[in-house]
């Protein structure tokens, strides 16, 4: 983890310091697997496939930011804030590029919710793919 970068999103006003929650933070990593599961059962309804998929990452993140004791500060842009921490807290390349795609489904899932934009197979695929990795890499570093 890069400290400094992390500090820096603090320093911001990104993200404010909290009491570290190990506990929570496992709850929210257990709630991002069960997240997988069911967008794995819901590929026949692309939108919300690809919504789900992108909460599990969405939340694995969340639960590395708890148990290292931060929390986003709330109103527009909040979800755009926890890519902009999980980029800061991994020092991992290839997960880099994960992360940034996370930020794509981001934008695609805020699309297909908000302005009825289609979504595909093959977006929810991707979204899964991120996902997988992303929580994958959270439950590693969490362990």
């Amino acid at each position: 983890m890069s400290e400094d970068q992390v500090e820096a999103l603090v320093v911001r006003g990104a993200f404010r310091r909290v009491q570290s929650d190990p506990k929570a933070a496992r709850a929210d990593l257990a709630t991002a697997q069960r997240h997988l599961e069911t967008a794995d059962t819901l590929a026949e309804d692309e939108v919300a496939a690809l919504a789900i998929a992108y909460e599990a990452a969405r939340k694995a993140i969340v639960a590395h930011m708890r148990a290292n004791g931060l929390r986003a500060v709330g109103g527009e842009g909040a979800h755009a804030r926890v890519g902009e921490y999980a980029l800061a807290a991994f020092d991992d390349a290839s997960l880099a590029q994960r992360i940034r795609a996370f930020d794509r489904v981001r934008r695609l899932r805020n699309r297909s919710q908000y302005d009825a934009m289609p979504v595909e197979g093959a977006d929810v695929a991707f979204a899964l793919e991120q996902a997988r990795a992303i929580v994958a890499a959270v439950e590693a570093d969490l362990s």
